[in-house]
């Protein structure tokens, strides 16, 4: 008979080994939970421990079972995990090699498919990696009545995963999800405030299956604003009694269009004021996803960018970057990871696509770096995009030559400073602004210096 520590000890050395990671007090707890033959349910081990069961289920628990099959290479559950700890331990027991050796392990991707780049990461993706701590304090904001929780981080840093991640959380609570992209909408549409308030009517009552009656509440006399505002509140927050949680994605679309951008987000603002004392529209939640920082001009009292829970996504850290390499099945050293971090800074997106490709051809790290970024290199799609932009909006290429110019930051015109950084293309420091990383200086100070 195989006891609980020999257990924990077996999964805590295979899971160190393959990725890198150290099993926190909590997942710990689910594992004792878990090995216990009258097995506790979450809500049970919630209440224990005083923890929301909806965040061990949803976000604790699936975390943990993935590291354990990503480290064993077969899929481990709460339900089997004892039987198949049993099978593994007693294989080692009669052998003199441990079950889970380091080769074993290495060659645990082998039971993972790679994932190709996208615009957002699966749900059950292994390679996702959690932003601690943001996830949690999202989660526990989003099921609040009246929430506002707004994301801010340049092009493809994981805002609409994480995003997506928030949602499925509400929707487990049961909480109502409709998302809005702002680049879905027409130019047209985006430029005239009336239109865009019909269309974010429009859509919304669609995605909730409610029969559009604009007409029924619009009224010139009162004004656009006014008129959404009472169709939201008596049209779609009146005929439900579910709470709703509504994504606005790429809210930074607005920006371009000031007047219309200061007459929606004061909306918003307003909006979230109700949630306070306004019986119907506490069942609203508020999620705003952004881009770059806001150049709007808005009265602080009016602006929705000075409340709620904002969180701002970081590069991943050369520990995050470490551990997704293990998920993957690889090993870096330490002078590598250094020279990976300067050559890439840590972008999400970056980093995936070179693991991706050396996933592939283990062996083929030095070569994918060398020709990062030139046009034969991984990177040749991305950088050529980026580079057609700057092409095309020659203001925006002056201040990022200035950028190129230099090795400490600098100071460029703040609506510069801003798209840039959107883009992905630079860090803001304070008021100056400095390159994100040396694929970006290599590549563009040989395609713009040059030229």
């Amino acid at each position: 008979m195989q006891s609980l520590e020999n257990a924990l000890a077996f999964i805590e050395e295979a899971v160190y080994k393959h990725s890198g990671e150290a099993l926190s007090d909590l997942q710990k707890l689910i594992l004792r939970a878990a090995w216990e033959g009258n097995q506790k349910t979450y809500s049970q081990i919630a209440a224990e421990y005083n923890y929301s069961d909806k965040y061990l289920q949803q976000v604790v628990g699936p975390k943990l079972w993935q590291l354990i099959s990503n480290a064993l290479g077969q899929k481990v559950t709460k339900s089997n995990l004892k039987v198949i700890l049993t099978q593994q331990l007693t294989a080692q027991d009669d052998s003199s090699e441990p079950a889970a050796t380091t080769t074993e392990i290495s060659s645990a991707k082998t039971a993972i498919d790679l994932e190709y780049p996208t615009d957002s990461v699966p749900l059950d993706s292994p390679f996702y990696v959690i932003r601690t701590p943001h996830e949690p304090n999202c989660y526990a904001s989003a099921i609040k009545p009246g929430a506002l929780i707004r994301i801010k981080a340049p092009r493809q840093m994981g805002k609409t995963s994480l995003m997506k991640r928030i949602l499925a959380y509400a929707k487990e609570n049961g909480i109502q999800a409709v998302t809005l992209n702002f680049q879905q909408a027409e130019k047209q549409t985006i430029n005239h405030l009336n239109s865009l308030l019909r269309w974010l009517c429009a859509n919304i009552s669609r995605q909730l299956h409610i029969i559009p009656k604009l007409d029924d509440y619009w009224d010139e006399d009162i004004g656009s604003k006014m008129s959404c505002t009472l169709y939201m509140e008596g049209h779609l927050l009146e005929a439900t009694e579910t709470p709703i949680i509504l994504a606005l994605e790429e809210v930074s679309e607005l920006f371009d269009y000031p007047a219309v951008a200061q007459e929606f987000l004061t909306m918003l603002r307003t909006w979230h004021e109700y949630t306070k004392a306004e019986p119907n529209w506490r069942k609203l939640r508020l999620l705003m996803i952004q881009s770059t920082e806001n150049y709007v001009a808005l009265p602080i009292n009016q602006s929705p960018f000075n409340v709620g829970l904002e969180i701002n996504l970081s590069p991943f850290t050369p520990e995050q970057v470490q551990a997704l390499i293990k998920v993957h099945g690889l090993h870096v050293s330490t002078e590598e990871l250094n020279h990976l971090m300067r050559s890439l800074g840590g972008h999400p997106y970056l980093v995936r696509l070179l693991l991706y490709h050396w996933a592939q051809q283990p062996d083929s790290l030095e070569q994918l770096l060398e020709t990062a970024y030139t046009d034969a290199g991984i990177y040749r799609d991305h950088l050529h995009r980026y580079l057609w932009t700057l092409q095309q909006y020659p203001k925006l290429s002056d201040g990022f030559v200035e950028v190129l110019n230099s090795t400490t930051p600098v100071t460029i015109e703040q609506m510069q400073a801003f798209k840039l950084n959107s883009m992905g293309l630079v860090n803001l420091r304070g008021n100056s602004v400095a390159l994100t990383c040396d694929l970006y200086r290599q590549y563009f100070g040989a395609q713009i210096l040059s030229s």
